[in-house]
């Protein structure tokens, strides 16, 4: 049954909606894919379908390691300004001169119209909030609901012998994991320290019996198997050797910093799916905080516990639970072998007959092993960044429309894709179609901070809630603590970085940013540099800054002293820690190129690009002057020049032709004048046959003559296009740089204030 509104038909012709567009929950048991470059709504999109799987009462595990998805915890049921209020950004009123008030008004209005405009009222999203439930669990940090993850080694409860393929993959994703956080290669060959931990691991589960890592660091020390493969324990891995990976381990156990991955709940999917009273529940891991090991760490035990957790589920054809990521970038890549990639690849062959469904997000198509592509056949297409993403979806959105018999190109379609329209391939449908995303519940007001988390209250963090603001004042309750002190001194700055200022606002408080300035040649061959200004928040991740839309701060007005009175906010742990500079250089040079995407016009003739920011005028002036036109002129000049001789000669010729006719007419009626005179009756063929010879003669000269001035004009038209090309043939697309066309110039930590 199609049950889920996911937005309505688009009509590309005269951008209208038609029809709403209902998609049947068990089609995402095929697993699905949204593709789409930054601004093209596709978490929105995203977020709509969740939306509408939690009202249709079916669970959803999401990953979330950008923060978006903790919008899913703002939907409101009144849809009243103060809901809005104290989720309104405070930057962007100040910026706009108003109060947050009336910025949760604005909000208000917004939500409310948007929502009525796709047929959605109120009571509707108040039967929405009250039909499921929320869990936000921050691993690694306190702020939500922490999970207990390095641990606890909790033996599966499932018979090891019956279920030995998938309780070793998740053995394995744990011993890489572990190794990946103490900085140790896990080679499942070489690797002495994965061999060891594998086979403890594995050892105690065979006997029902569960570890915990103190547990594990003792095993290390005193293992209580004697062999390994063929060689006994001291002959593999002697006593001396494990020490280094037992005071590896313990340092986990006694460094404060990872107390908390030791504290919380268990990974239980099964409590994740399902609250005791028997609603469907929104259980969100958020990731944003973390490292990228740290994330590949969370992640892979997520899905070896949800591979688990399926297998002891019965078969259906319905939807029991479907899986979303919020970014795969990194997690499936094509050729590298992350922890993530094998169990995904598993979910997406085998977990359709457990009616496990599993929808991911991404960028760029070419982030996604292909053999993953190929097991999804949902596919929501918005606005693509290169020439090579849309070529990568193309094969199959082709094979579709040919099955289909649907008379319009792919070219056609993907070139009416725009924000918040998707081109939509589902392999139970007929033909592929465009769709307009429709208007989500939830408040979309950017990615939540690690702090904003505890706001979210008791029953969606776990954190006490904040009771103060709304009950009455209790004369005997002790002052308020008051808030924890801002710097007043710029925190310092693992070398050889050295702060720098720049005055944006004019205000109090400074906040960090990295300003970079690039220099970038795109397909017009041209070199041009870009500054650009990324902020740095406290919960940010190494990698994560360049997936913001930068602004546009002009590097040379950076100074070295800042104005008195300054305060300062927190850097994020990557920036702080040693080697923060070679870690904010490797993401420049690994992701700069995605941010220098641009829109250029494209000339099909000459197969030139403009330059970013070049119009159409200007770009036609530059093309009629280029080095390859000016070439291609002065060959077609060459041309011409010999056509117009050659024409010229054919003329002569045809000439010659038609005095030589009227010589061979003047010869036949010289010799058949006595015929005229009447003293001869017999008329004397002699000279006719000349005459028929030079008349054929005449005509083919004219004939050639004709071609050479076709071909002639041909070449004055092509002359004449290259002097002034027709801008009306100027197509657009959108490139991104190679990285090895981009080169960083210059890169500044900032205090922008």
């Amino acid at each position: 049954m199609a049950d889920l509104y996911v937005g309505k038909k688009f009509n590309a012709a005269d951008k209208s909606l038609g029809d709403p567009f209902m998609l049947d929950s068990g089609d995402l048991t095929t697993h699905g894919i949204v593709i789409g470059m930054t601004g093209s709504g596709k978490t929105g999109f995203s977020i709509g379908i969740i939306e509408e799987l939690l009202k249709s009462r079916v669970p959803v595990i999401v990953i979330d390691p950008k923060g978006d998805m903790g919008n899913l915890a703002l939907a409101f049921d009144r849809l009243a300004p103060d809901q809005f209020e104290p989720w309104v950004d405070k930057d962007e009123a100040t910026r706009e001169g108003k109060t947050t008030a009336e910025m949760a008004e604005a909000a208000s209005q917004l939500w409310t119209k948007g929502l009525h405009d796709w047929g959605i009222e109120a009571a509707d999203v108040a039967a929405y909030t009250k039909g499921h439930r929320i869990r936000m669990y921050t691993p690694g940090a306190t702020a939500g609901i922490p999970l207990n993850l390095i641990d606890s080694l909790e033996a599966p409860g499932v018979d090891f012998e019956s279920n030995e393929e998938e309780l070793r993959d998740e053995i394995d994703s744990v011993v890489t994991a572990l190794l990946g956080l103490v900085k140790i290669e896990a080679d499942q060959v070489s690797s002495r320290e994965y061999i060891l931990l594998f086979s403890l691991i594995e050892n105690a589960w065979r006997q029902g019996q569960s570890l915990d890592l103190p547990a594990l660091i003792g095993q290390v020390a005193n293992p209580p198997i004697d062999k390994v493969g063929a060689l006994p324990m001291e002959a593999f891995f002697p006593q001396k050797d494990r020490n280094g990976l037992m005071f590896a381990l313990n340092n986990l156990v006694a460094s404060p910093p990872f107390e908390v991955w030791r504290q919380g709940e268990p990974i239980d999917i099964e409590k994740w799916v399902r609250t005791p009273d028997g609603l469907p529940q929104l259980s969100i891991i958020y990731t944003a905080h973390l490292e990228d090991d740290q994330r590949l760490f969370v992640t892979s035990l997520v899905l070896n516990k949800l591979k688990t957790w399926m297998r002891k589920q019965p078969g259906t054809s319905e939807l029991r639970l479907l899986f979303y990521m919020d970014e795969i970038f990194g997690y499936f890549p094509p050729s590298a072998n992350p922890p993530t990639k094998k169990p995904l690849l598993t979910l997406l062959k085998q977990a359709r007959a457990y009616g496990v469904g599993v929808l991911l997000s991404t960028q760029n198509p070419v982030d996604i092993d292909y053999k993953g592509l190929a097991n999804m056949g949902f596919w929501a297409i918005g606005r693509l960044q290169t020439e090579q993403d849309q070529n990568r979806v193309k094969q199959g959105i082709e094979a579709a429309l040919a099955d289909a018999a649907h008379d319009v190109p792919f070219e056609q379609l993907i070139a009416s894709v725009q924000k918040r329209v998707f081109l939509v391939h589902d392999i139970h449908r007929r033909a592929p179609e465009l769709v307009n995303s429709r208007f989500v519940m939830s408040y979309l007001r950017g990615p939540i901070t690690r702090d904003e988390i505890r706001r979210l209250g008791e029953d969606v963090a776990g954190a006490a809630l904040q009771k103060a603001a709304s009950a009455p004042a209790d004369a005997s309750a002790a002052p308020a603590a008051p808030p924890p002190p801002v710097p007043t001194a710029a925190p310092p700055l693992p070398a050889p970085l050295k702060a720098k200022y720049f005055n944006l606002r004019g205000g109090t408080m400074a906040e960090p940013y990295v300003i970079v300035r690039a220099a970038v040649r795109y397909k017009s061959g041209e070199e041009m540099q870009k500054t650009m200004g990324f902020r740095l928040t406290p919960e940010m991740a190494a990698g994560e800054f360049t997936e913001q839309d930068p602004l546009d701060l002009d590097i040379d007005r950076l100074t070295d002293a800042p104005p008195p009175g300054l305060s300062y906010g927190d850097l994020p742990g990557f920036v702080a820690a040693t080697g923060g500079a070679k870690t904010i250089e490797r993401t420049l040079k690994d992701r700069l190129d995605d941010r220098l995407a641009a829109t250029l016009l494209y000339d099909p003739q000459t197969k030139l690009f403009s330059l970013p920011g070049e119009d159409s005028a200007a770009f036609a002036l530059r093309v009629g002057t280029s080095s390859g036109v000016s070439t291609r002129r002065e060959a077609l000049d060459t041309k011409i020049a010999k056509l117009e001789r050659d024409i010229a000669t054919r003329s002569q010729e045809i000439k010659g032709r038609k005095f030589e006719k009227w010589m061979s007419v003047l010869s036949a009626i010289l010799a058949n004048l006595n015929v005229f005179t009447g003293k001869s009756k017999r008329v004397k063929t002699t000279g006719m046959g000349g005459v028929l010879t030079k008349n054929r003669m005449e005509n083919t000269a004219e004939s050639r003559k004709e071609s050479l001035e076709a071909q002639l004009q041909q070449l004055r038209d092509q002359r004449a296009a290259l002097d002034a090309p027709d801008i009306a043939r100027f197509e657009t697309r959108t490139v991104k740089p190679a990285k090895t066309d981009v080169s960083i110039v210059r890169y500044e930590l900032t205090w922008v204030y």
